[in-house]
């Protein structure tokens, strides 16, 4: 299924890149070009991510009311782009709590590999598939071991990191597969075409 994505700015460049690097099969791309815009958005759909631009940056009043829409939608992320010379004030970084921020000039496949790699993240639960217990008895059943809150999460993200790499690398062997079927095709074609020539040739001949 494809990822909602809401790229909020009013700069055809940064629209033009967002339709090169995003490809229709994996994102559905929304289009913004200032908060009003991007609040009607969000009335209407639950985006997996957005980019926010800081030339839409209004007030901080805005920013803090943008970041409560963001929370009671669900965790959605943030990825902030600023012009080359742009400073953020503090409080406007605080209000809304960006998971990167880039400026420009900065590498679109950066951006590209960073939105499709927090969206995937948060797609995978937060719990394993089996539960790791609480609390676990070694040896005696009557003395409880109980396994800490840090030590679940660190194996949890051991896990996710673990899914992720195979995925990436099923994706790396499926283009692999793909472009030998594609090669083999056509040098087939091509045989074939010269063959086709050749009978030709001799019929004429």
């Amino acid at each position: 299924m494809a990822y909602n994505l809401i790229i909020a700015d009013n700069s055809p460049a940064l629209k033009k890149i967002c339709l090169s690097i995003f490809p229709e099969s994996s994102f559905n791309l929304h289009f913004a070009d200032n908060l009003e815009e991007l609040n009607q958005l969000l009335d209407n759909l639950r985006p997996e991510g957005l980019i926010l631009s800081s030339s839409l940056f209004e007030s901080l009043d805005g920013l803090l009311q943008l970041n409560s829409r963001l929370i009671a939608l669900g965790k959605v992320p943030v990825f902030l782009i600023g012009g080359t010379f742009d400073t953020f004030p503090e409080e406007y970084l605080q209000a809304i709590k960006a998971d990167k921020v880039y400026l420009k000039p900065f590498y679109s496949e950066k951006l590209a590999e960073d939105v499709k790699e927090t969206i995937e993240k948060m797609r995978i639960p937060d719990t394993m598939p089996e539960e790791l217990p609480e609390s676990n008895a070694i040896g005696d059943n009557s003395t409880p071991v109980t396994i800490s809150p840090s030590l679940l999460r660190e194996v949890r993200l051991i896990v996710q990191q673990e899914v992720l790499e195979t995925e990436r690398e099923l994706e790396k062997r499926l283009r692999s597969n793909l472009l030998y079927e594609v090669k083999n095709i056509i040098i087939k074609e091509k045989n074939e075409t010269q063959e086709t020539r050749s009978d030709k040739d001799q019929k004429e001949g």
